[in-house]
């Protein structure tokens, strides 16, 4: 307890101040809810969200490398034909672009329902396109233009819709229908969706399908809303061990669109789809497919992903918060962000298995966790304390990886040229009261500009949160080297944070977990 007198230099108040409480704060101090060792991990494929974020691995074109800016993505055009001697000619008009963040739901239309049956997110209501790891839906608002001279004479809106789904070892599909986004307006005397050609890179093989394969007619006149739907298989060469293949699948749709006045018939060659694309999106749908080497482990087959479309890494908070607590800080109170999608800060992951114990002994030498932690947060006798990294040492965004190594995030301490933990967070996990906390270690106050943090937490939670279950994970999305993923911490705050002075960061919080 403590009260104050204050003297201006010359003379004391006459009156002290009322009684007050003294409490020392360290600059982190995170209270974790109290585990449930029997909390279920995760289901990968349950916690990938559709999205519509393109991230390409890193150092490809249009990706970040050391916080470069991506490239500026390529306009849609119009796609028209020949003008007629009148000057009269068809057009299929650019898309609308599509909205960013807005969730679909489901669609009243049953062609476009019965073709996405199993993926709800994929409708033809709005115009929008997203994808995870192993479906992209891309639905756009396509004018159907006839013109005189260049200026427009009349217009008929159809929503397109193209659902690829990769779907079996050698094999992915794709789900094509199109509708009138209104009634076809009287200036038509009919639009008549006549040929469609596929198209894939070598060793991708495209099943083209007869027009009996239709669900719908393709075909409107007037007053008619009716959804045509064709499905169409692709095959891919698998017969060479260890090897990557890219593909991306293309359509061209040919139509014959009639005036109302029947004096001409153009003849429109090809609506293609890899024209019309929204800006930042045009390789959302590049599918990278990959047969196993000769040495790859029992169980591993062929298939494909979206290449550019991160997964999703859920942690096991309510099991282990005190890994997911000190990743929750570093993702949210640094500016790195390291795995958060809000901040479009992705992981990389980092193969080399050598290159991934230099990241790790730097950030974590040995004898760091049981020199600066503390043995009450510790789950029982057999457990020991670990040095938990964030980022990840198997991620180029390690603190640990120099940038000659390729490293993005490199934590150099002041006056040194190696990486080393000392320029992290520094935290240590320990009971307080009945309660596991997440203090800031003595000495070691953060600024919140570090790259990187470092805890000495329990081996059990810090082993558990990753381990086998990030295997999976790897396995089930794909992932190779410098692959992009996210990570989902599933920790929150509650708005239960005190902010602290210089930097207004996150510092006193009582954590929940989801």
């Amino acid at each position: 307890m403590f009260r104050t007198n204050a003297y201006d230099g010359s003379l004391y108040e006459t009156e002290w101040s009322p009684w007050a409480r003294f409490r020392v704060e360290l600059p982190v101090d995170l209270t974790l809810p109290t585990p449930n060792y029997a909390s279920p991990n995760p289901n990968h494929f349950d916690a990938q969200k559709p999205h519509y974020y393109q991230t390409k691995p890193l150092g490809q074109a249009g990706t970040p490398l050391s916080e470069r800016s991506t490239s500026a993505a390529k306009d849609a055009v119009e796609q028209c034909s020949e003008p007629d001697a009148d000057g009269r000619q068809v057009c299929f008009g650019k898309s609308t672009p599509a909205p960013k963040g807005k969730a679909p739901h489901a669609s009243e239309k049953a062609g476009a329902a019965a073709a996405t049956a199993d993926v709800e997110w994929c409708t033809t209501n709005f115009e929008s396109i997203l994808a995870t790891r192993f479906i992209q839906c891309d639905v756009r608002t396509v004018p159907v233009i006839i013109r005189m001279d260049g200026v427009p004479q009349a217009v008929a809106n159809f929503m397109f819709l193209r659902m690829l789904e990769l779907d079996g070892q050698n094999t992915f599909t794709e789900h094509l229908t199109i509708e009138p986004a209104q009634q076809i307006p009287p200036a038509f005397r009919e639009i008549n969706f006549v040929g469609w050609n596929h198209l894939c890179e070598t060793s991708c093989t495209p099943q083209e399908q007869p027009v009996t394969a239709w669900k719908g007619k393709p075909w409107w006149v007037p007053g008619e809303m009716h959804s045509a739907t064709l499905t169409t298989p692709f095959s891919w060469d698998t017969s060479l061990a260890g090897t990557d293949y890219r593909f991306k699948p293309d359509i061209q749709i040919d139509a014959n669109i009639l005036p109302a006045d029947g004096k001409i018939r153009p003849f429109m060659t090809g609506y293609q789809w890899s024209l019309d694309y929204d800006g930042g999106t045009e390789d959302l749908d590049r599918i990278r497919c990959d047969t196993p080497a000769g040495d790859a482990p029992a169980g591993s087959v062929p298939g494909c992903v979206f290449v550019n479309v991160a997964p999703t890494y859920t942690f096991n908070a309510k099991a282990f918060p005190q890994a997911a607590a000190h990743a929750w800080l570093i993702q949210k109170a640094t500016a790195k962000h390291p795995g958060s999608m809000v901040d479009q800060k992705p992981l990389y992951y980092m193969g080399d298995e050598a290159q991934n114990n230099r990241s790790r002994t730097r950030i974590c030498p040995t004898g760091w966790a049981a020199n600066n932690g503390d043995p009450s947060a510790l789950v029982d006798a057999g457990d020991t304390l670990n040095c938990d990294e964030f980022a990840f040492a198997s991620s180029y965004n390690s603190g640990g990886m120099s940038s000659t190594e390729g490293g993005i995030n490199p934590a150099i301490p002041s006056g040194k040229t190696t990486p080393s933990g000392d320029a992290c967070i520094s935290m240590y996990a320990k009971k307080h009261g009945s309660m596991i906390h997440l203090f800031s270690q003595n000495g070691a106050d953060p600024t919140f500009n570090e790259v990187c943090g470092r805890a000495a937490i329990s081996g059990m939670h810090n082993q558990e949160s990753m381990g086998g279950h990030f295997a999976n994970f790897m396995k089930q999305m794909r992932i190779k080297d410098k692959d992009a993923y996210w990570l989902d911490t599933r920790m929150d705050d509650g708005g239960t944070c005190r902010y602290g002075v210089g930097g207004g960061q996150p510092v006193i919080c009582e954590l929940v977990a989801q």
